[in-house]
């Protein structure tokens, strides 16, 4: 409850019920503590302003604040004109104040917002263009998220920077998309933040306000006259209750097999009649085959896979440095891939001419890390942060359908580790998850000279030719039991 020295704040979409209301509080004297003011969210910086004995319409800007009229000189629509032409006004410099009089007095004869325009505001307003509000301010939400990204992505590596991107875009965001960035305030981030939890995960929500926090900050820091922002960064306030924890889940082969059948017979997910590509769905297998991380293993080239001597029909998958996830260091990687594994993935091969191993539908680029993931959400009757469906109704969930607990694929990473250690091949998962030993030595033998013996040494190829013998056998006998549960099943139907 207000107190007598302060104001009750509110937005809202104001109408002719809120000028209603408020003659009737100083008519029965209940205005509360000092006033009322109410803001309107149709229009940038307009308040209605009740006190104990009348009322006021208000511009408020970053600079100053203009009294547009009385409560009972101007309707609404009337006061949001009058707000808008005086907000150009200040921009052009000129004082508002006598345009203002004019446009009252013609709004008592006339009752005619149009022609009260044009009778207090004679002059051509240009509307400003988004190549002048981008290069002048003040800044919308969509302006920031379009700068911001533009100096951020590049420092990211392209797995990730999709990601990234997509959860500054996500479709809960659209309804601020147009707002100047001034007009925010936490109700209204934190209403997105709730929004973006139901639609898809706590998470993702906290992703969502974790890089919108950073990135209203990037704007506050370096950015402030574009965008506005005022002089605290109120918006360290956002926040939503949520720890990550350390995941240990491990999809057992038949979740992982099965997964795979799944994927095959449900090519159209989703709201889209698209299919899935056979890219996308060799690169499943070959997350599920290899237990790679999937920003390297998806962008992985043909130029880089090379025969593997002593071992006919095998192949060697090579990745440079720069390929690799690993901190300040990380250091190339090679897997030798079994015939049989092989023999699996052509399946999915479409004779194109791609540079890439799992090539996109997009001419010329390679399935990513994001469109791995979006297709197994998919396949649990849910959309990706980030894409327009995010928020319509759910497919069906194959996952639950079929018992399958939800994995990602990092999950196929500890149970391959599991596996092997069960296999005696600790060492070999070690090596074909390529985890740091803490030596050097040859490991930092160039990726170009993979001929080289040393290389070979440095790889421990032989040892991750062991593991991923049995693995891959493990992966295509639990596949093959499953595709045939599901046919049985299918039949009975």
């Amino acid at each position: 409850m207000a107190t007598q020295n302060t104001w009750t704040r509110e937005r809202v979409n104001l109408t002719a019920d809120h000028l209603k209301r408020a003659r009737r509080l100083i008519a029965t004297s209940k205005v509360p503590g000092r006033g009322i003011e109410w803001a309107d969210t149709a229009t940038t910086g307009l308040l209605l302003r009740v006190g104990p004995l009348g009322g006021a319409w208000l511009l408020k800007t970053e600079a100053r604040t203009v009294r547009l009229g009385d409560m009972d000189a101007l309707p609404v629509p009337a006061a949001r004109a009058a707000a808008q032409q005086a907000r150009l006004d200040l921009r052009s410099g000129r004082n508002p104040r006598a345009s203002l009089e004019i446009y009252a007095e013609a709004i008592a004869q006339t009752d005619d917002v149009g022609l009260s325009v044009e009778a207090a505001f004679p002059e051509e307003v240009v509307e400003q263009s988004d190549e002048d509000r981008r290069r002048d301010g003040p800044w919308q939400w969509r302006d920031l998220v379009d700068a911001y990204l533009a100096t951020r992505l590049p420092k990211l590596k392209p797995g990730w920077a999709e990601q990234y991107e997509g959860y500054l875009r996500h479709p809960a965001f659209e309804r601020i998309s147009t707002w100047e960035l001034a007009r925010l305030d936490i109700d209204v981030l934190e209403e997105i933040r709730d929004r973006i939890a139901k639609a898809n995960s706590v998470s993702t929500a906290a992703r969502a306000v974790n890089q919108g926090k950073a990135m209203l900050t990037w704007a506050w820091k370096y950015h402030r006259r574009l965008s506005r922002l005022g002089k605290t960064p109120w918006w360290q306030g956002w926040s939503i209750e949520y720890a990550a924890s350390t995941r240990d889940h491990e999809p057992t082969l038949s979740e992982l097999g099965r997964t795979l059948a799944l994927a095959e017979r449900h090519r159209v997910l989703g709201t889209t009649d698209q299919e899935t590509s056979a890219g996308m769905l060799k690169s499943l297998w070959a997350v599920v085959l290899t237990a790679q991380r999937t920003g390297a293993l998806a962008a992985t080239r043909r130029d880089r896979v090379i025969p593997m001597p002593g071992r006919p029909g095998w192949e060697v998958w090579t990745w440079s440095s720069g390929d690799m996830k690993g901190g300040k260091s990380p250091r190339p990687h090679a897997l030798p891939i079994p015939p049989a594994a092989l023999e699996a993935l052509s399946r999915f091969d479409e004779g194109e001419d791609s540079e890439w191993a799992f090539p996109s539908r997009a001419l010329g680029k390679h399935v990513t890390s994001d469109g791995l993931n979006q297709m197994l959400y998919r396949l649990q009757g849910k959309a990706k942060a980030g894409k327009k469906d995010a928020v319509t109704l759910r497919e069906v969930d194959l996952f639950k359908a079929h018992r399958i607990r939800i994995w990602t694929p990092h999950d196929v990473r500890r149970t391959l580790g599991s596996f092997l250690a069960e296999e005696e091949l600790g060492g070999a998962a070690s090596a074909i998850l390529a985890h740091k030993t803490g030596k050097r030595d040859d490991e930092d033998a160039r990726l170009e000279d993979i001929t080289r013996k040393v290389y070979a040494k440095a790889q421990r190829l032989d040892l991750k030719a062991r593991g991923m013998e049995a693995w891959v056998a493990a992966v295509l006998d639990a596949y093959a039991r499953e595709a045939a549960a599901l046919d049985r099943s299918a039949a009975r139907r």
